[in-house]
């Protein structure tokens, strides 16, 4: 029998140790590395096995209070994070941090984990959470150029095609001003409520990544104008699409995409994996399978095991939410182009 997870809170962690970890593990993404996790929550602490001083899986746990109850959440600019082990993960290990999840949280909110720990819970199938497969896609880059482009869709083609007619400057910078404005001024009304703090998040986080060398900010401009701008986030052979932004003449000229494809040709024929990090939202999936990305799995778990009135109060919540949010998107489809997403 697997011995039980440790819990670790912040302070017990040696950011070193644990960015060692994720480093040499084989799930390692740069959601899990400790400043990161620093900057977009609020409080984080982590199972790991078999020791405090000497571990060999981590789970990095995102904490908030609510109703003053501790509370599992997938922060902002976080995809996923899950297990991260050094050897291949094992069912009895994989479902010793299951059950380490289940008695530390009644509830979570949302919580995803990595691709990588997708086929062992997929055997496990476990009890006491709501389980849901979410998709992401992925762009292996180990192919020439020619042979990226030829994996385009018609339709991509032709928005290179068309994008190439506008005189766009690409250039790189450090300055995410204009960026947080092209997504304030053209893409936030449609999302509904933004709080503040979520755009000096993602500013601190830019910048963190390019002060450590795993950042990347481009713009588009036209007669000295920036209508469209992506942040990348890169960590060792994977970049993400971490953010990106347009305003109607960007999008009219395909500059994301004209950004997207000069990055590829970049960084065709190495080991590069981009993830486009792809929202559950079908029509902003297919435009990134568009590029010739292959949809990834992943779970995503919710779990509401609270008392009485704690559950009734949450299910009212969530049942206001979603009538707010049925009601923005149909005024969303109305109006906007399905293309504008980011995840706020």
């Amino acid at each position: 029998m697997v011995p039980k997870p440790i819990l670790l809170s912040r302070e017990q962690i040696d950011a070193q140790t644990w960015d060692n970890h994720i480093h040499n593990s084989r799930q390692g993404v740069i959601y899990a590395l400790s400043w990161y996790l620093d900057i977009i929550c609020e409080q984080w602490e982590a199972f790991v096995w078999p020791s405090a001083a000497d571990f060999s899986i981590t789970m990095p746990l995102p904490v908030k209070w609510k109703w003053v109850k501790r509370v599992l959440y997938q922060p902002l600019f976080c995809q996923y994070l899950g297990m991260f082990s050094k050897q291949e993960l094992s069912a009895a290990h994989c479902d010793a941090f299951l059950e380490a999840l289940r008695a530390r949280f009644p509830y979570i909110s949302h919580y995803a984990f990595n691709p990588g720990n997708f086929s062992v819970i997929d055997r496990l199938r476990p009890n006491g959470f709501e389980m849901e497969v979410f998709q992401t896609h992925w762009l292996h880059l180990n192919q020439s150029y020619a042979e990226l482009y030829a994996g385009y869709a018609k339709d991509r083609k032709a928005n290179l095609k068309r994008g190439s007619k506008t005189s766009w400057e690409i250039v790189e910078s450090e300055n995410f001003v204009p960026l947080l404005a092209l997504f304030a001024e053209n893409h936030a009304r449609g999302i509904g409520r933004i709080k503040a703090d979520a755009y000096a998040m993602l500013t601190r986080l830019g910048m963190q990544c390019i002060e450590k060398a795993h950042g990347r900010l481009m713009y588009a401009q036209a007669d000295e104008h920036m209508q469209a701008g992506v942040f990348l986030a890169r960590y060792r052979e994977q970049t993400i699409y971490l953010f990106n932004a347009a305003d109607r003449a960007g999008r009219r000229g395909n500059a994301r995409a004209l950004m997207l494809d000069a990055y590829f040709r970049e960084n065709a024929g190495t080991e590069m994996i981009f993830d486009f990090e792809s929202p559950p939202k079908g029509s902003i999936a297919d435009y990134y399978a568009g590029f010739g990305a292959v949809a990834t799995p992943f779970y995503g778990v919710k779990r509401n095991a609270l008392s009485f009135p704690f559950m009734q109060m949450q299910n009212l919540r969530k049942w206001l939410l979603l009538r707010t949010r049925q009601y923005l998107f149909s005024g969303l489809c109305r109006i906007s182009n399905p293309f504008q997403g980011n995840r706020f």
